[in-house]
């Protein structure tokens, strides 16, 4: 009894078995072409990559900042922006009921200023005669 073998079991191992020899086979294979490199694309490669290093250590001083800023002097600088901006906004809500004037009082003074308009006109007609 113990040497009979399920063949399901026994099918479900050789399948496994078949997939890790096919694996194994597929690495083989990408193995080998990375050994086989052409050398002239090679030495194409390794030139191109001397000039990118050339180029970007030609570029400005002022590029450079740009393209590494600390993520957390990024993230202070955001906060204290917003700091800012939500202060200017309270400044501005605080401006605001100090400019609207009663409209009383806004028209008193509108009736103040004809007033004194019409007056002064009087006087300067009354000065050119």
């Amino acid at each position: 009894p113990e040497q009979q073998v399920d063949p399901r079991k026994a099918a479900v191992e050789a399948a496994i078995a078949r997939a890790k020899a096919r694996k194994l086979e597929q690495q083989q294979a990408n193995a080998e072409p990375e050994q086989q490199v052409d050398p002239r694309k090679a030495a194409v490669e390794a030139a191109i990559a001397r000039a990118k290093a050339r180029k970007r250590e030609q570029q400005p001083a002022n590029a450079e900042p740009e393209e590494q800023v600390d993520p957390r002097k990024a993230a202070v600088e955001a906060a204290i922006a917003r700091a800012k901006a939500r202060k200017l906004e309270q400044q501005q809500a605080n401006a605001v009921p100090e400019e609207q004037v009663d409209p009383r009082k806004a028209a008193v003074a509108a009736a103040i200023a004809r007033a004194q308009a019409k007056k002064a006109a009087q006087q300067k007609v009354v000065n050119e005669d």
